[in-house]
């Protein structure tokens, strides 16, 4: 039975609490018409339980197993694949959804039929649901794809997505991490654009335990290719060992090393986001950031040298670079 939404939530083990909370702030959305799928990708017995009582009361939520742990991105496009509604909203099992965001982003989607992904702003919690900062998304299609230059800063539960499109370009990139940022960069290719609600709609747990943050070293692994394979179809072709030492040194908030002939053999890509406005946006306050930072973690004359550059080409607006 056809329905508006397909909330889809990949789940394995986790915390009972959060895991509730995630579940009862899906069931208490305004919106109604949604169905609620919940992907257990190898549970251990007691989650299976847990997830069938939940089942057992609400007529809205289908449990799919997977007999043994297949992964998040198999698991979602299984997920997918099964989706009965128009728009898929991606959830976390240890986030909370605020009750009007299926609501709200239901509206935007319909108003918008040129959008085919959309992100909201986003609240950070701790692990005791307590509210720690936040993360803010542009409203600004040509900027939203400008941030996915070198790497995500949509927060992918707060993702609702147009399911035909994404279905019909192949679904979630099957990788061991950073599925999301994979899956934007694909829907870039495919000419899909963005769009995004500057409101916050979720609680995004910050989660030191984490599957992202205990992946951290398979994210920076898989990414960079993703990153530099949509970079040479914006700017043509450069040095892959000098794009990736930069990519990490923008990564890892300048703990890595750059070198100053990199600047030199980058220079397509740093004319290209000098010169284009949403770029230049996106990226000048990072840039600015992450050189500072690097001296402040390990003083050199390079480093130096770096950070006086980026200072210097995105701190003042209409600099060219020679």
């Amino acid at each position: 039975m056809s329905c508006a939404i397909s909330v889809l939530m990949p789940v394995l083990n986790g915390d009972f609490t959060h895991l509730s909370e995630a579940i009862n702030s899906i069931l208490e959305q305004s919106f109604k018409d949604f169905e609620f799928l919940i992907v257990d990708d190898g549970s251990n017995q007691k989650t299976k339980h847990f997830l069938a009582d939940y089942a057992a009361k609400d007529t809205r939520i289908v449990i799919i197993t997977n007999p043994t742990n297949i992964g998040v991105g198999n698991s979602l496009n299984k997920g997918l694949e099964s989706a009965a509604g128009c728009y898929i909203a991606r959830h976390d099992a240890d986030d909370i959804a605020h009750p009007q965001r299926l609501a709200k982003q239901f509206a935007y989607m319909e108003a918008n039929p040129d959008i085919v992904l959309s992100c909201t702003s986003v609240n950070h919690i701790d692990m005791q649901s307590n509210h720690i900062g936040g993360y803010p998304v542009s409203t600004d299609s040509d900027v939203l794809e400008a941030e996915l230059l070198l790497n995500s800063r949509l927060c992918h539960p707060s993702l609702m997505f147009r399911t035909t499109k994404i279905r019909e370009n192949g679904g979630y990139p099957v990788t061991k991490s950073t599925q999301d940022y994979l899956l934007y960069l694909k829907s870039l290719k495919a000419g899909f654009k963005f769009g995004g609600l500057d409101e916050p709609l979720v609680d995004y747990r910050i989660n030191t335990e984490s599957i992202t943050r205990k992946n951290r070293g398979k994210q920076l692994s898989t990414a960079p290719a993703g990153s530099y394979e949509h970079v040479t179809r914006l700017v043509g072709g450069i040095d892959q060992q000098a794009f990736e030492r930069f990519w990490f040194f923008v990564a890892t908030q300048g703990q890595s090393d750059l070198r100053i002939s990199d600047l030199k053999t980058l220079r397509p890509l740093l004319r290209f986001i000098q010169q284009n406005p949403a770029y230049y946006q996106a990226w000048k306050g990072s840039f600015r950031y992450v050189s500072r930072n690097a001296l402040e973690h390990r003083f050199s004359p390079g480093r130096l040298f770096i950070a006086l550059y980026f200072r210097y080409k995105y701190y003042l607006p209409g600099l060219s670079i020679h």
